[in-house]
């Protein structure tokens, strides 16, 4: 239990203050994303190293409870080689316990690469929207699982996921919205990474995540144009069950503005290995209905949300559920991925 009281803040701000606390005399900064809110980061290891390991977290804002007490495992295991550290991706939706930003945008979705347009929903999108957003508050009849399990009956479970979860840009309150232009966050993060990265020879990277999978369990992705040889290289490593980010596989699919994706491509020479680490919490539908409820609430519940309402408990169990073997369980994981992917990075 002192461990995991150890590594799993009680909000944000204790978050932010573990982190720094645990990188203090690690060279670092901030970035101030809105007031009193910062993507902090920090570096281990020589400057000029030609291999680094990079570990992000909080990109999906609720989702930083387990993935920052995922960093501060690996902190706390220390490394021999380069690592940087980037902590609360999202800060305003991990300190207001929402999975978007201020402006309601996907971070995840968001990262589009120079000349992709701002624009578009998959087509099966707009029907279902008016489902996964209803325009008043939660209460009352609600049919969300019925009409769901309609859904997924006469369009298919796959086609379902993938129309709502790749990503949209046409409803701005909606869930899984990518934004119309890239967000402040985003972009400074991108502007650092880059600028401390684009000179290496090698670069790991693990972006912790959570919900994806089975309870307790964990999932490693590769996303973006991973060739075969690539994918091999990580699997001869981390072992089979690497996924590559498919439409078709039922533990995965396909999106547009990630993170690792705009990485890959504008880290040209760098032999980059993106991975997704996601801690699987409930299924698929249940935390849907979390994320639909929360997100009703927040633009048709007539005010701020307070962190007791139960939109926001539930929301926070389904991405970081409050069971002590799950978060042990995450702590596990982090040490495991954190031994494989040290040996990944000085693989040839």
């Amino acid at each position: 239990m002192g461990d995991i009281d150890a590594r799993f803040s009680c909000d944000y701000h204790e978050a932010r203050a573990r982190f720094r606390l645990a990188t203090a005399g690690m060279e670092g900064g901030q970035i101030e994303v809105l007031d009193g809110l910062s993507i902090d980061w920090a570096w281990s290891g020589p400057a000029g190293a030609r291999r680094v390991l990079l570990y992000t977290s909080g990109l999906h804002g609720v989702e930083g409870f387990g993935g920052g007490a995922a960093q501060l495992e690996t902190l706390s295991l220390g490394a021999d080689v380069a690592t940087m550290y980037v902590h609360a991706l999202n800060p305003y939706g991990w300190a207001n316990l929402r999975r978007v930003n201020e402006n309601n945008v996907d971070l995840n979705r968001n990262f589009l690469l120079p000349g992709q347009a701002y624009d578009g929903a998959p087509p099966a999108y707009a029907t279902l929207d008016g489902l996964l957003n209803p325009a008043s508050p939660p209460g009352g009849l609600d049919t969300f699982w019925l009409s769901a399990l309609w859904a997924i009956v006469t369009q298919g479970y796959g086609g379902v996921k993938n129309a709502v979860v790749s990503g949209q840009y046409d409803f701005a309150q909606g869930l899984f919205f990518g934004g119309k232009e890239m967000q402040r966050g985003p972009a400074a993060t991108a502007n650092l990474l880059l600028d401390r990265l684009s000179d290496r020879e090698r670069v790991v990277h693990v972006d912790w995540h959570s919900a994806l999978g089975a309870f307790g369990d964990r999932t490693l992705l590769l996303e973006g144009a991973v060739d075969a040889v690539a994918a091999r290289r990580v699997r001869g490593v981390l072992g089979e069950g690497v996924r590559t980010w498919d439409a078709s596989d039922s533990a995965a699919y396909t999106i547009r503005g990630g993170m690792t994706a705009f990485l890959l491509a504008r880290l040209e020479g760098v032999r980059y290995d993106g991975l997704t680490c996601e801690f699987g919490t409930y299924p698929n539908l249940k935390v849907l209905a979390a994320l639909r409820g929360e997100n009703r609430q927040h633009h048709w519940g007539g005010g701020a949300t307070p962190p007791t309402h139960p939109t926001k408990r539930a929301l926070v169990e389904a991405f970081a559920p409050a069971s002590v073997d799950w978060r042990a369980a995450v702590l596990r994981h982090a040490r495991d991925v954190h031994a494989g992917c040290i040996a990944l990075l000085s693989a040839d």
